[in-house]
């Protein structure tokens, strides 16, 4: 009988401390949500969610270097998220661009209104070729806007696809520049230096996070995490 009783609380002993692990195991497993491209010495391909993953800057610095894999001398031209030209391409041995490059690392579709702008950029500079880059999707509108105009309308998906056409060592050439380093941070635009995450303490936001510039309140640049 006694040894009985003994055997009883031994086992509700084991497995209330096996219950214990497991649940915090279950909460860190939560917390430490790895992606695939963690590691990205493992990492052959382009997709979608990878493009996502980078941050403004990163996503105009790879734009930049897939195509001086494809024999164009490619300069970033200023810092910046929004407005103005990212990359101009030029040909070899060419001191006048050949072609104006715009990039947006956006999650809604690009509208007629920045291409509008690309394409007077381009004529301002009498410049005849463009591209506008974005890891989303463009409008109805914008498409048939940019129709029978020298602009090439890139959606993430037509650069996945662009990215893995290449050669298996400038695939991973390309990868190498997109993943090194913290490729998801974004870029304070301003003093191109990382941001960092906050949380609004007032108004309407209150609770909230964002990313905030690492100057603050010199700079007040933020940006919504998404």
């Amino acid at each position: 009988m006694f040894f009985g009783l003994v055997l009883v609380v031994v086992f509700g002993l084991v497995l209330l401390v096996s219950v214990t692990r497991s649940s915090r195991n279950s909460r860190k497993g939560k917390a430490r949500w790895i992606p695939p491209w963690e590691d990205s010495s493992e990492i052959e391909r382009w997709s979608q969610s990878l493009l996502n993953e980078l941050e403004w800057k990163r996503f105009e610095q790879v734009i930049s270097h897939f195509y001086k894999l494809r024999g164009f001398r490619s300069k970033v031209t200023r810092m910046g998220a929004d407005g103005g030209v990212d990359v101009v391409l030029y040909e070899e041995h060419s001191q006048t661009p050949h072609t104006l490059i715009q990039c947006k690392s956006w999650s809604q579709k690009v509208g007629v209104k920045p291409i509008r702008e690309l394409f007077g950029v381009m004529a301002a500079d009498g410049i005849k070729n463009g591209i506008f880059a974005t890891t989303s999707e463009y409008t109805g509108e914008a498409r048939q806007w940019a129709e029978g105009k020298s602009i090439q309308l890139l959606s993430g998906a037509s650069i996945v696809g662009m990215f893995n056409g290449l050669e298996i060592e400038q695939i991973k050439d390309l990868l190498e520049v997109g993943l090194s380093g913290d490729f998801r941070t974004p870029t304070c635009p301003s003093c191109d230096v990382k941001m960092v995450e906050r949380t609004a303490r007032k108004g309407k936001s209150a609770g909230s996070s964002f990313w905030g510039c690492r100057n603050y309140p010199r700079c007040k640049q933020t940006f919504k995490v998404t």
